[in-house]
Parts: structure tokens; C-alpha cells; sequence
């Protein structure tokens, strides 16, 4: 029996790995030779037009002006153009990811209508990298048989708060904390989530905001009792 699809679309493109290494590494290299074009440019032609002025006064700002838009626009550009080699498709009756950094390609798929056991996780992050210092990573396994998927995304404290199931996603301690605590129980649930951080951090699928609320509204719709 087919369900209705909560998140409101029969099928949904999630892209992978938006921030990935090519976009993080080439974004401010190539800002950086426009920039330096940009003042080259600029230098000549002020000091052409304007002979009795420093073109370094007028250029300068201009530098830093070329740096910033140019930053955006190519952030912008290589999200949406440089290939990525992990991509997923939601659908009702199936979360499927393709892997297509091994050869031959991995095809993992997640059936609805089976039994999926899930493990949620959230932190602070602690240090400002490219993601605000203060959001919380957001972190998702879903395991079927002999296949899993671990999901995350980032977001700031009132939007990740205001998620459905938000409740069901259970605070990740640090380390130390988690071995001085004599709760046997809690300490044994953490040293699992640790080892499950330890996954999303080395292979971990980084999605949008938006995608991860709508993998969220199918698993609260099948699997029972989560969230």
C-alpha cells in the first residue's frame, strides 16, 4: 500500500556534499587571482587617468570589494556546477543514495515500508569554521540489514529547536564527559553515538536544511514511535 509522501512531493533530489573539498579549496584561490587581476587592472587605468593621485588609495578598497563579490559569485557558480560524486533521491517509498566515488558505483537504498531503526545525534558546534560557531550539527543513521546511511546537517539553535522530532535526537557529550559519567546506561548510549560521529565525520552525507526536514517527515511518518 502506497502512502501519502509527507514532505509534499513524490520525488525529491537531495545533493550531497554541497560544501565539498573542490568548492571550499578553489572558491578563495580563485577569488584570490581575480582580486589580483582586479588590481593590476585597476592600478593601470587610475594611474593613467589620474596621474598626480596613489592608485593604491582608490584600488585598495576596490581589492577587497573584488575579493568579496568575487567569493560569492564563484561559491554560487561551483554549488551549482562542479560535480559532486554522492547525490540521493526521496521518494515515498524509498531514500536511495548513489556513490559514485567507488567503481563500480553504490547504490544504497532505504525502503519505507521495511523495518528501519534509526540513531539521532545532535552537538554545539564548539569552533567557527565555515559553520557559525554556536549552530548545532544535526545527525541522522538510518540501518536496514546490512545497509546505513548517516545524514547531517548544520542550523542555527531556534531553527534546529523548532524541528519535528527534535526531542528524539539525543544530545552528543564530549568524551570526557562521557567517561567520568556512572550512569551505566547513558554512558554505553554515548560511547554508540560516539562511534557513530566518528562515521558522519569521515563519511557522514552533509545535506541542506530543508532536504534533512524532509527525510525527517517520512521516518516520523514510518518508523514507528520515533520522533
Amino acid at each position: 500500500m502506497t502512502h501519502p509522501d509527507p514532505s509534499g512531493a513524490t520525488e525529491r533530489q537531495i545533493a550531497i556534499d554541497a560544501e565539498h573539498f573542490a568548492v571550499r579549496f578553489w572558491v578563495p584561490v580563485l577569488a584570490l587571482i581575480f582580486a589580483v587581476v582586479v588590481h593590476f587592472v585597476a592600478a593601470a587605468l587610475v594611474g593613467q587617468l589620474l596621474e598626480d593621485t596613489s592608485p593604491l588609495c582608490l584600488v585598495l578598497p576596490l581589492d577587497v570589494l573584488a575579493f568579496v563579490g568575487g567569493s560569492f559569485a564563484l561559491e554560487r557558480l561551483l554549488k551549482r556546477h562542479a560535480p559532486r560524486r554522492r547525490s540521493a533521491t526521496l521518494t515515498e517509498q524509498a531514500l536511495i543514495v548513489n556513490d559514485r566515488r567507488r567503481s563500480p558505483a553504490c547504490v544504497t537504498r532505504i525502503d519505507w515500508e521495511r523495518t528501519v531503526n534509526v540513531k539521532s545525534w545532535r552537538f554545539v558546534v564548539r569552533r567557527r569554521t565555515r559553520i557559525p560557531k554556536g549552530w548545532y550539527c544535526m545527525a541522522l543513521q538510518l540501518l536496514q540489514d546490512d545497509d546505513d546511511v548517516i545524514l547531517y546537517t548544520f542550523m542555527p539553535p531556534q531553527e534546529a529547536e523548532q524541528v519535528p522530532g527534535y526531542g528524539s535526537f539525543t544530545r552528543l557529550r564530549p568524551r570526557k564527559e562521557t567517561l567520568s559519567n556512572t550512569d551505566l546506561n547513558a554512558a554505553a548510549e554515548q560511547r554508540r553515538l560516539l562511534l557513530l560521529e566518528d562515521r558522519r565525520w569521515e563519511d557522514g552525507a552533509e545535506i541542506s536544511a530543508d532536504d534533512f526536514r524532509a527525510v525527517l517527515a517520512l521516518v516520523r511518518h514510518f518508523v514507528p514511535g520515533w520522533g
